[in-house]
């Protein structure tokens, strides 16, 4: 009788245990954020970094976003140089767990803003391309924060090009 019941106990544990809650699937969703962190470049200092973003759930697995970002570099002097990059892209996002992994793929335009030293040896205004990936933590299905770090690189100008890594916080909303 006390196997059966131990057995029966140790059963029901582990069925409860292993069981399975609903998952809810995030298309349609809209996401509104924003992160401070750091940035860098060719021939550029690690340097301060901002940005905002705007995000969009196309299905369970994609987003579409648009993010701003600005960059203030240090070269050293009273005067540096920033830059303010506008990219829009899509994103692959495995959202099964409170963990967001994600990765995407964007193009937009970036700007470097007067250098009074002429220093930096790329065009001021060019298109660009970039890589991205992150990791998010939903703490709840309205709030979430993470990291992420973005590559651009700048098409007409080989040696412009940006690398961010930013924390940051958004809220979402639409499901």
């Amino acid at each position: 009788m006390k196997v059966a019941a131990l057995l029966f106990g140790v059963g029901l544990s582990t069925a409860l245990g292993v069981a399975s809650r609903p998952a809810h699937a995030f298309e349609r969703q809209w996401h509104l954020g924003a992160g401070a962190g750091v940035t860098s470049g060719n021939g550029l200092k690690l340097s301060p970094a901002v940005g905002a973003y705007a995000a969009y759930g196309l299905s369970d697995v994609f987003d579409a976003r648009l993010e701003l970002t600005a960059r203030g570099y240090h070269l050293g002097s009273e005067q540096d140089p920033s830059a303010l990059s506008a990219m829009a892209g899509v994103a692959y996002k495995l959202d099964v767990l409170r963990w967001v992994p994600w990765a995407g793929v964007y193009a937009g335009y970036l700007v470097f803003f007067e250098d009074p030293r002429q220093e930096l040896s790329f065009a001021r205004r060019d298109l660009a391309l970039g890589l991205g990936a992150g990791l998010d933590y939903a703490f709840s299905r309205s709030w979430g924060a993470g990291v992420t770090l973005r590559f651009d690189d700048a098409l007409t100008s080989s040696s412009a090009s940006t690398f961010d890594a930013l924390l940051r916080a958004e809220y979402r909303w639409g499901w």
